[in-house]
C-alpha cells in the first residue's frame, strides 16, 4: 500500500551491536523517506562513516548538544534545569524525551507526521504503520508494554504530571500501556502541546527547558504517554493503534549490551568468534532476521525485540519487571530461575 512520504526519527545514546539491524529492519518493513538520528557530539563522525555500507533509506545524522541551536538552547542549558538529586533517571534520559517531541524545532523539512522509534527497538513480524488509504488513512503503532507490571511508583507520577501540566485525563487501554517504545507524532499537536507547556508554567521561556523543569515539581514525565493524552482531547481521530493482544503479547525485552544470550547466541549461528560491546559486531538485518526465524520458527515469530543496554534491567525486583521481560527466553534471570524449578 502506497503511503505518504515520511520521516523516522530516533534518538541514539551510542551505535552498538544492534543499530544496523534496527535502521535496516526499519527500511525494510516501512520504507521511510529518511531516518534522522540524534545523536552525541562524539558519536557522529564515526556513524556516519559506519553507516556508509547499511542498506537503509538516507540517513541524517545531529549533534545532539546543539540540536535544538535554532531556538537558543543547547543540550547543557537545558539540563542545567534538573535539579533531582539521587535519581534513577540522569539528565540525559530526560533530555533524549525532549529530542521526540522537539524534533519538529530541531531538523529542517521534517514530515508533518514523523515516526519516532526507539534506538534498541528491532522490527520482527511487526505491525503495519499505516491502515486505511486517502482520506481514512490512519498512522498506526502498537501497543508493547502490559499495564499490570513495572514500578506503580514511577506510572503513578506519570499520571500526575500529565493531570497537572496538561490538564487531562491520562489516555489508558484495558491491557497496554501507551509507552510502547515508538508512536507517530504530528507536528501540529507538538505546537498545541507546546503552548500548554508555557500556559500551565505561565512563563515565556521555552518550552522545551519548562518540560525539564517540570522534572523537578513531579520527578519524571513520559513523553509517549503525555503526547497521547494530550491528542486524545484535541483530535481523537488521530489516534490508531493496535491492541496489545495483537503485537505485545509475542514482543520480548532483554539485557543485551553485546555480551547477552541472544547476541552470543546470534555470533555462534554466524560463526563469528568475539565477545563484547565493542568488538565491531555490527550483523545485518537480514543476519538477525534470519537467526530469528531459525530460533523461534515461522509460526511463532515476535513481533519486536527490545536489547537494553542498561545493566539495571539485571538487577530489577521481580515485582517490577515487566512481563515482556518475565517471558523473554534471553533474560538471563528468568532461565536461571527456570533451571532451579
Amino acid at each position: 500500500m502506497a503511503h505518504p512520504p515520511f520521516d523516522i526519527v530516533i534518538p541514539l545514546f551510542r551505535t552498538r551491536w544492534n543499530t544496523r539491524a534496527v535502521m535496516e529492519g526499519l527500511t525494510h518493513h516501512y520504507q521511510p523517506r529518511s531516518i534522522h538520528i540524534i545523536t552525541l557530539p562524539t558519536e557522529v563522525a564515526s556513524l556516519q562513516e559506519k553507516s556508509q555500507g547499511w542498506k537503509t533509506a538516507p540517513i541524517h545524522i545531529h549533534n545532539e548538544e546543539i540540536f535544538f541551536q535554532a531556538s537558543g538552547l543547547t543540550k547543557t542549558v537545558i539540563c542545567e534545569e534538573l535539579n533531582l538529586g539521587k535519581s534513577l533517571y540522569n539528565p540525559g534520559w530526560f533530555y533524549q524525551q525532549l529530542l521526540k517531541l522537539g524534533a519538529f524545532e530541531g531538523i529542517s523539512n521534517l514530515s508533518e507526521w514523523y515516526l519516532v522509534w526507539d534506538s534498541d527497538l528491532l522490527p520482527a513480524a511487526t505491525w503495519p504503520a499505516f491502515r486505511g488509504e486517502d482520506t481514512t488513512l490512519e498512522h498506526t503503532f502498537a501497543l508493547l508494554q502490559h499495564n499490570k507490571y513495572g514500578n506503580p511508583a514511577i506510572v503513578g507520577k506519570w499520571d500526575t504530571w500529565i493531570r497537572n501540566v496538561l490538564g487531562v485525563t491520562p489516555l489508558t487501554d484495558e491491557t497496554g500501556t501507551f509507552i510502547p517504545h515508538h508512536m507517530w507524532f504530528k507536528q501540529e499537536h507538538l505546537k498545541t502541546f507546546a503552548q500548554r507547556i508555557n500556559y500551565h508554567y505561565t512563563s515565556t521561556d521555552h518550552w522545551l527547558s519548562l518540560m525539564m523543569r517540570s522534572a523537578n515539581d513531579f520527578g519524571t514525565f513520559s513523553e509517549y504517554w503525555a503526547y497521547i493524552s494530550w491528542v486524545a482531547t484535541q483530535a481523537p481521530t488521530d489516534i490508531a493503534f493496535y491492541p496489545y493482544a495483537q503485537y505485545g503479547e509475542t514482543t520480548e525485552r532483554f539485557f543485551d549490551d553485546g555480551t547477552g544470550m541472544f547476541s552470543t547466541s546470534l555470533r555462534e549461528y554466524l560463526s563469528i568468534n568475539s565477545v563484547g560491546p565493542d568488538d565491531g559486531f555490527s550483523p545485518s538485518y537480514k543476519e538477525v532476521n534470519t537467526f530469528i526465524q531459525t530460533e523461534y520458527g515461522a509460526d511463532a515469530l515476535p513481533s519486536s525485540l527490545a536489547f537494553e543496554s542498561s545493566p539495571r534491567h539485571l538487577k530489577k525486583n521481580s515485582e517490577n519487571m515487566h512481563i515482556e521481560e518475565q517471558r523473554s527466553r534471553w533474560n538471563p534471570r528468568m532461565v536461571e530461575e527456570a533451571a532451579t524449578v
